[in-house]
């Protein structure tokens, strides 16, 4: 996942001029399916892409009623031999709070944690992306955090894990 310095990473805009947007990578499932199952919990699909193993799509995080706030269902999305690599972007915008990741598959939430506390996932295994994580000196104790980069090598960490495609926005 290249980016030039004067633009900001995916992980902090996905989509320029709209805020709040998640970004799931999925395989497994159809582009079809995946966006009939958002439009199903009111969350308009905003942009896609296909990929030959993992396949991306970005959408709103909140529904389209102003009251609904929230967090979409992602787990019957990817039913039997469905994958999903989630990434809520700007989970609170006015609050500042750090990205979030989740891992399904199957119908199961299999990992999942913020970018602010790396070092409390939770699901199935939540220990999943450790070894990734550790190797990029996020957790353990060789971790290098608190530098401005500490988002965008998380991703990139979790990325190479799942051999995610890149996801190069304007």
């Amino acid at each position: 996942m290249t980016q030039s310095p004067s633009r900001p990473h995916w992980i902090h805009r996905a989509l320029p001029h709209h805020e709040e947007t998640n970004v799931v990578f999925f395989r497994g499932l159809t582009t079809d399916t995946l966006t009939q199952g958002l439009l199903g919990q009111r969350r308009v699909p905003l942009a896609y892409g296909k990929g030959s193993d993992w396949s991306v799509i970005l959408h709103d995080l909140f529904g389209w009623n102003d009251d609904d706030y929230s967090e979409a269902d992602y787990g019957p999305l990817c039913a039997a031999g469905g994958e999903l690599a989630v990434f809520v972007t700007e989970p609170c915008v006015a609050k500042a709070h750090g990205p979030w990741f989740s891992y399904y598959r199957d119908g199961r939430l299999i990992t999942g944690f913020s970018f602010e506390n790396l070092r409390d996932p939770w699901g199935e295994d939540p220990d999943l992306l450790r070894p990734a994580l550790a190797e990029a000196r996020l957790v353990g104790p060789e971790a290098d955090l608190d530098r401005e980069d500490d988002e965008e090598r998380t991703v990139e960490a979790i990325a190479g894990f799942f051999r995610l495609p890149q996801l190069d926005m304007p």
